[in-house]
């Protein structure tokens, strides 16, 4: 009896972080293509929360690079800089947009040449341990859609 309850109870927590899973949309997302030199890139995309309560990411990750973190531009006096971000909360009924000079996800130490119009999966993760995978095409930093 106890092993069917614990059986219950696993089963409805894997439900329960499938419908939160489901309440972040992730569309529009691209990642910058730069010459091949260049180790690092960056991707943009929007993210919309259509659930009733606010959602925190707390980074990504991706096969192509070693690292891929959450930054913010962000203005110190009359310098912007680039400053990680340990968590970027969606709000509940929000949408926010991961753009070239704001909010966007840096792409640290790439492990492969990136290609026009490829296909490159990443990830998001969530403060609660989710991993929201999305896919985003390389394009030109001229193509970018958010600006």
């Amino acid at each position: 009896m106890l092993v069917s309850i614990k059986k219950i109870i696993a089963a409805a927590l894997i439900f329960i972080s499938n419908a939160t899973f489901a309440e972040l949309q992730i569309t529009n997302a691209t990642l910058r293509l730069l010459p091949p030199s260049v180790p690092n890139t960056s991707a943009y995309f929007t993210v919309r929360n259509t659930g009733d309560q606010d959602i925190t990411l707390i980074g990504g990750q991706t096969k192509i690079a070693s690292k891929a973190e959450l930054h913010n531009h962000i203005m110190h006096g009359d310098v912007m800089r680039m400053e990680k971000q340990n968590a970027v909360v969606v709000p509940a009924g929000k949408t926010l947009i991961f753009a070239p000079g704001g909010l966007h996800m840096m792409i640290f130490g790439l492990t492969e040449s990136l290609n026009k119009s490829q296909t490159v999966t990443l990830n998001l993760l969530t403060q609660d341990g989710q991993q929201i995978r999305f896919d985003a095409i390389v394009v030109s930093p001229n193509q970018h859609s958010h600006h």
